[in-house]
């Protein structure tokens, strides 16, 4: 009893525990590991409320699965028909808003393989595949081939790099794969998305070229964006890209900034705003 006190002393938002209580009967040893305190044996599998068991394989899915169900970095209305996860990983945000959403169809984006493979073992495990489609691309300024390194990083991390065989067979400390890489638009246009209700993105890093590239007619198509935005990235900043949102019609809403630069914001389309830039 005295350790679960002491849990709850030194975590800031001891709420989020008891939401992660009411998500699973695993609470204890999950907010352990995610504390650091103490690690899970991997992989491990993680029964959740109203969810078919979901296989963790490191420690960052644990922080992946804090974040996203217990921290509600990306919020959910409930009343949403269509959302993108664009980064959608192993399938965290995707699973959540099929159950906070259950009236929602959702476009699931995640290009790195193995990350995908567990993205569609998800969906199948849950019975969502006639409310999920899941692709398997990167989103970019362009459509190519690129690369991501493999190993490594956490997967949560992992970033799309430019293709150059020459260059990085000489240069990069990891192997590589290959993945393809679209535009929003051309995603919009293959899906016949007319109308987004949320936007979630977590592209780390790419998500300046993805909403710089994508032209404003095509972004006000979209009510909400929820994005996680990186400040190491060169040539770009967030303000550039606030700027940039601003002008289309979106409003800063909730911007949540750490000390290193590093942000989860979200914006809502002003509709009568948006009518008059592009009028």
């Amino acid at each position: 009893m005295r350790r679960k006190l002491a849990i709850f002393r030194s975590l800031h938002r001891a709420a989020e525990v008891v939401r992660c209580a009411r998500e699973t009967k695993q609470w204890f040893p999950i907010t352990l590991a995610y504390l650091g305190f103490k690690d899970l044996a991997y992989p491990c599998s993680l029964q959740l409320r109203d969810l078919r068991p979901i296989y963790l394989k490191e420690v960052s899915d644990v922080w992946a699965f804090w974040q996203i169900f217990l921290r509600r970095v990306y919020p959910l209305e409930g009343s949403e028909e269509l959302i993108v996860d664009a980064g959608a990983n192993i399938g965290f945000f995707t699973l959540l808003a099929a159950r906070q959403a259950p009236r929602a169809k959702l476009i699931s984006v995640e290009p790195f393989p193995e990350s995908y493979e567990r993205l569609m073992e998800n969906v199948r495990n849950n019975q969502l595949g006639d409310r999920v489609r899941c692709l398997n691309y990167a989103l970019g300024g362009d459509s190519e081939r690129r690369m991501m390194r493999l190993g490594g990083k956490r997967s949560q991390a992992r970033r799309v790099i430019a293709f150059h065989p020459k260059k990085d067979q000489d240069t990069a400390p990891v192997p590589t794969t290959t993945v393809p890489t679209t535009t929003l638009e051309q995603v919009f246009e293959e899906q016949s998305i007319t109308s987004v209700d949320l936007l979630k993105m977590d592209i780390e890093g790419s998500e300046y070229e993805v909403l710089f590239s994508t032209p404003a007619r095509v972004l006000r198509r979209i009510r909400h964006i929820c994005l996680e935005y990186h400040p190491d990235v060169p040539d770009y900043t967030p303000a550039q890209m606030f700027r940039y949102l601003q002008q289309v019609g979106f409003t800063v809403i909730r911007d949540m900034r750490n000390s290193k630069g590093f942000g989860i914001a979200l914006l809502a389309l002003n509709r009568e705003q948006a009518g008059d830039l592009a009028a």
